[in-house]
């Protein structure tokens, strides 16, 4: 069946986001189609509201697409899925979004073609998890417009259904919100039916630092001494006055901004619990469960739509409480930062289970925060998360899991983990989809018809040997460093090869052949270290010095080389991260070596 000039987009709900989607990509790809009553005609809209026979899939954001010889029809269960069902029928037809829009030299993968044509056919889906929040990179502290934007457009595209905002802790986080509305990005949101949660880490905006002054009892203690937040410290949570005063404030915050949907509010990134003598009686998540359930209720007169969330098993609520029983509408955000990613949460060998259980068992609704593509738990270069996520999503749907939180940070790194958040997006919201089947279909697709299945064997070898992203991050063996050069040779240097004269596949395929330099680059470097290792436990301090020195001033340069593949702004490494958290991984072991290298000393202090 094909699609001609005499069709027309029939807007049956008010759907004019999706219905706009639909017209402008139909026009890239070379069919311009008026909105408008008539027949034949693509009829965009709620299920509700269209008299046809369509079939169901149980779950939730859920479309159908029935197309026959006059008519196609996209029906949403809700809002977001009719946006979704417009994608999908995109999609067949080859339209590709695995990235934001972000690099002006790598735009969406949009075909041009002479004839658009589909079979007859009808079919339906929807996801079993109801809360999917991609915590794109852009929400992190800084209000930065218009890569919010193309980042919240991408989330969407892939299937999530809400972004998480990770607020400033140095401005007030209403001031915050009210930014969001004021350029664009809250009505973005609104326009797709997507989610906001957050601000996250935001205990500091709801006991404030000026109140110190009259009030330090509301502080925490440490070694005896009341601190305030800035010094590392939580608020103390056993003080009733501090508590009531942190829920009038969040209530406050919630009241004006009616676009939050999820308040997730967790206490200060690296904070110490309080040590007062109340305090230590307790476990901190006994006292948090209290904060939050005196918020919850409050909450329940006052906003009684809004969810609201907190942490589990992440910085001082590590473990779950002992005494404290959570409100029922109570959520957990369960954080395992700087997981393994070998292991999905279904593995006898995952080593966090018994944790994961217990807090899953203390609440109603459970939100798991995924490490796929954070670069601070993750290695710097990444490989495809296809094992891991296939374990975890069986273990979500096996319990009943009704959240998940892709957490996308640093900045600099969005095209690095970016395709892990797009699987993940995807497989999370079609359990039907095999994530190495996602994996294929993205290196077809974005790479090309010549360069794509090089690519897609390249990628499939990263994703099978999941431990070697590891050890290209922090200690590579000689056969690690074979594995990486005899990969240049079979798979990057023809593919280089095979998109010669292709401005944007040439753009693409080079972000992957950069990537793969820094890794063989990298694994050099742990060569010289482990060299110097050897020559230092052997006694050859002579030869351990100089060695040293060459290591040194190879690893100045590899920082340097580095930096600039963060200044190419191409999403590959946050250039802000070089000189400190970058610059501590790769030369933390010199001063060691450089101190028994003097000592004559075969061992290194402990």
């Amino acid at each position: 069946m094909k699609i001609a000039a005499d069709w027309h987009i029939t807007n049956r709900s008010k759907s004019d986001f999706a219905v706009g989607e639909l017209q402008r990509y139909l026009a890239q790809i070379g069919l311009n189609l008026p909105i408008g009553e008539g027949s034949p005609a693509i009829v965009v809209g709620l299920r509700s509201d269209i008299d046809a026979d369509l079939p169901e899939a149980k779950g939730h954001d859920g479309y159908a697409i029935a197309i026959t010889s006059d008519r196609i029809v996209i029906a949403g269960d809700n809002e977001r899925g009719v946006v979704y069902g417009v994608y999908d029928l995109l999609e067949k037809l080859g339209c590709r979004w695995f990235y934001p829009t972000q690099d002006p030299k790598d735009p969406e993968v949009i075909p041009r073609l002479d004839v658009i044509q589909f079979e007859e056919d009808s079919w339906a889906k929807a996801s079993q998890i109801p809360i999917r929040i991609c915590n794109a990179s852009a929400f992190f502290f800084e209000i930065n417009p218009e890569r919010m934007k193309k980042q919240l457009d991408a989330a969407m595209k892939a299937r999530y259904n809400g972004i998480g905002w990770q607020c400033d802790w140095k401005t007030y986080v209403g001031d915050q919100y009210k930014e969001m509305v004021a350029v664009g990005v809250i009505g973005e949101m609104e326009k797709r039916g997507m989610l906001l949660h957050g601000p996250a880490h935001s205990f500091i905006h709801f006991m404030k630092e000026e109140y110190f002054a009259d009030h330090p009892e509301w502080f925490g203690m440490r070694d005896g001494k009341r601190l305030p937040q800035l010094k590392g410290m939580q608020f103390c949570w056993s003080n009733a006055e501090a508590r009531k005063k942190f829920v009038d404030n969040a209530e406050q915050f919630v009241l004006e901004s009616p676009g939050i949907d999820i308040f997730c509010t967790l206490g200060n990134d690296g904070g110490q619990a309080c040590e007062c003598p109340e305090c230590k009686k307790w476990m901190p998540a006994d006292l948090v469960f209290l904060i939050i359930n005196e918020l919850i209720e409050r909450l329940q007169v006052s906003a009684p739509r809004v969810k609201v969330e907190t942490v589990g098993a992440y910085g001082p609520v590590s473990e779950p409480p002992k005494v404290t029983k959570a409100n029922p509408k109570l959520r957990i955000i369960w954080a395992h930062w700087g997981r393994y990613h070998g292991f999905g949460f279904d593995d006898p060998r995952y080593d966090m289970i018994d944790n994961l259980e217990t807090w899953r068992k203390a609440v109603k609704g459970l939100t798991l925060c995924m490490y796929y593509t954070d670069n601070f738990a993750t290695p710097w270069i990444s490989a495809p998360y296809t094992k891991v996520l296939s374990g975890d999503r069986r273990y979500i749907l096996d319990k009943g899991i009704d959240a998940i939180y892709m957490l996308v940070y640093p900045e600099g790194y969005w095209w690095n983990h970016g395709f892990n958040c797009y699987m993940a997006g995807r497989c999370y919201y079609d359990a039907s989809l095999r994530p190495f089947d996602v994996l294929h279909d993205y290196a077809l697709h974005y790479y090309g018809s010549d360069a794509g299945p090089l690519l897609a064997a390249y990628y499939a070898e990263w994703a099978k040997e999941i431990d070697l992203c590891y050890r290209v991050k922090d200690d590579a063996t000689d056969a690690d460093r074979a594995m990486l050069a005899q990969q240049r040779l079979l798979f990057i240097d023809p593919a280089v090869r095979a998109v010669k004269g292709d401005p944007v596949l040439e753009h693409r395929v080079g972000k992957v052949a950069k990537l793969h330099d820094l890794a063989e680059r990298m694994s050099e470097s742990h060569r010289r270290r482990q060299k110097v290792q050897q020559l230092r436990a052997s006694g050859e301090f002579e030869e351990a010095r100089e060695c040293l020195k060459s290591a040194k001033k190879y690893i100045d340069g590899l920082l340097d080389h580095m930096a600039k593949l963060g200044k190419l702004n191409q999403g590959l490494i946050d250039e802000r991260e070089v000189p400190g958290f970058i610059s501590l991984g790769l030369k933390g072991w010199i001063e060691k070596e450089e101190k028994a290298i003097r000592a004559k000393s075969t061992q290194l202090e402990s």
